[in-house]
């Protein structure tokens, strides 16, 4: 399991972080049998410390930062998407993969708490391999791709679970994820727009959409619009994100209309 810093959801971009159980690898046994029989593999990421923090976040948000009025409030804007986190995955529901697969999945999920990586992509790869009908072991591939800055592969990954399942709601939050670390902010909206598309009450791709109109398609009402949706279907109360929507109603209503609808 993984431990989150401030503006943490996806959350996943996006959900509340935990501490690992003491018996770790019991715990994430436990997780992943559920997991897998109701249809849901939760990713677990324990090793990376705010892991969806952007690995290669510096030079984007440079770019942004320096596109935008260095005003008391953008600069605060800008610290809190420092922080943003972006990790929490689930697969829609899928054909409960066979006892052996599970064994495997469970592996590589104790290999990448225990900060194994190599051993848990070559896990993840050949769950994939040996059920090609299965998107969520992609989903985990991609995960841990873009973890390690590999956001070309991790872009693959996750197209290629969309392929195996179109309605994977987690796989389209994520591409969108590796879309904004790219820079490349509209693919970003779209990824996030079909993940709400498949599930309507996925709250991590709401928080993404939210954060990518508010920080970086500088889309205050859209921005509201999002993060309003996410805290009306996240399963439990978010402050800070209360706390931004009422930062948003007070700077959409200080715009002059004619600045707004630029």
């Amino acid at each position: 399991m993984k431990t989150m810093c401030p503006r943490c959801v996806e959350s996943g971009h996006m959900a509340r972080g935990a501490h690992l159980a003491p018996d770790a690898t019991a715990f994430t046994s436990v997780i992943a049998r559920s997991a897998i029989r109701s249809g849901l593999l939760l990713v677990t990421l324990a090793l990376v410390a705010c892991g969806s923090t952007p690995t290669s976040a510096p030079n984007q948000t440079d770019k942004t930062v320096a596109s935008q009025p260095t005003s008391p409030a953008k600069a605060q804007r800008g610290k809190r998407n420092d922080k943003q986190v972006e990790s929490e995955v689930a697969s829609p529901a899928e054909e409960p993969l066979p006892a052996e697969a599970v064994k495997q999945f469970e592996a590589a999920v104790v290999h990448m708490n225990a900060g194994d990586l190599a051993a848990a992509e070559q896990g993840f790869r050949a769950i994939a391999a040996a059920y090609p009908a299965y998107s969520g072991a992609l989903v985990n591939l991609g995960i841990l791709q873009s973890k390690a800055g590999r956001l070309e592969d991790a872009e693959k990954s996750f197209n290629s679970a969309i392929e195996r399942d179109a309605k994977n709601a987690a796989a389209f939050n994520q591409l969108g994820i590796v879309y904004r670390k790219l820079g490349r902010f509209q693919d970003a909206e779209q990824a996030y727009r079909r993940a709400v598309e498949a599930n309507p009450n996925y709250a991590n791709a709401y928080f993404n959409l939210g954060v990518l109109c508010d920080l970086y398609l500088q889309q205050p009402e859209r921005a509201l619009e999002a993060y309003e949706r996410y805290l009306e279907v996240s399963p439990s109360p978010d402050a800070r994100v209360n706390a931004w929507v009422t930062e948003l109603k007070k700077r959409i209503g200080a715009e002059p209309r004619a600045a707004r609808s630029e």
